[in-house]
């Protein structure tokens, strides 16, 4: 007697041993992004952010954009240009990371303010979003062994920016820029090569340096990085 196969068994057969892909955390990880335009005669306001696939993540980069205006709007809220002769100005831009698998999102702001003087003020906003519960990934969160951890990645970027900076090479701004405490290192990002860290102008280098990137392989921080972590980069 033949028995006709169950539409599971066929499936079976046809999966065969095949490791079943888990569902996507949100996708896509940008819903949308917002724009905001205000102009009057003394100020201009333009500023873009992200709208990602999970509130907990919107609100937070929302809320720092909100308080940026606002902080903005206050330094000087009666600026007509009768004492200063030029507009301040805000504008903010970003930028997405998206590992493989989407679980985590890593977000840049560039926040660029001029409220006077001989050049605007330019500065990073960083998160990484952990898109299974919505937490942010903290430096604290990254690497349980915080100390151990800012010691290698202190002397890994000293290492690449004294090469890279060339003819702006201060060291003293360098020492201090890369001294292995929190403040130097908490606007990162994760990437398919490894943990990004970002360094504002004169933190590391002179205005006229810019702004400097230093990528480090997850392989050079091998044993630092939350085992969690680590192991959901690696499956991806």
């Amino acid at each position: 007697m033949y028995r006709i196969p169950t539409l599971l068994t066929v499936l079976i057969l046809l999966l065969g041993a095949s490791p079943l892909r888990a569902a996507p955390f949100c996708d896509p990880p940008v819903l949308t992004a917002v724009a905001i335009e205000e102009r009057t005669p003394g100020f201009t306001v333009d500023a873009e952010y992200p709208v990602l696939c999970r509130a907990e993540p919107s609100r937070v980069i929302r809320d720092f954009v909100s308080n940026t205006i606002f902080d903005f709007k206050k330094v000087d809220p009666g600026h007509d240009l009768s004492v200063f002769p030029h507009p301040y100005e805000l504008l903010t831009r970003y930028a997405v990371w998206p590992t493989a698998e989407g679980r985590f999102v890593s977000v840049k702001l560039h926040v660029m303010a001029y409220t006077g003087g001989a050049h605007p003020n330019n500065w990073p906003m960083t998160w990484v979003f952990d898109m299974a519960d919505g937490g942010e990934i903290t430096l604290n969160r990254l690497f349980p062994d915080r100390e151990a951890a800012l010691d290698r990645v202190s002397a890994l970027c000293r290492k690449v920016l004294s090469a890279s900076l060339g003819g702006m090479l201060v060291p003293d701004m360098l020492d201090a820029g890369v001294r292995p405490v929190e403040d130097n290192f908490k606007r990162f990002i994760l990437t398919g090569e490894g943990v990004a860290f970002f360094f504002a102008p004169y933190q590391v280098a002179p205005y006229a340096a810019g702004e400097q990137v230093v990528t480090i392989p997850f392989d050079h921080l091998g044993g630092l990085i939350a085992p969690n972590i680590a192991a959901a980069v690696r499956a991806e």
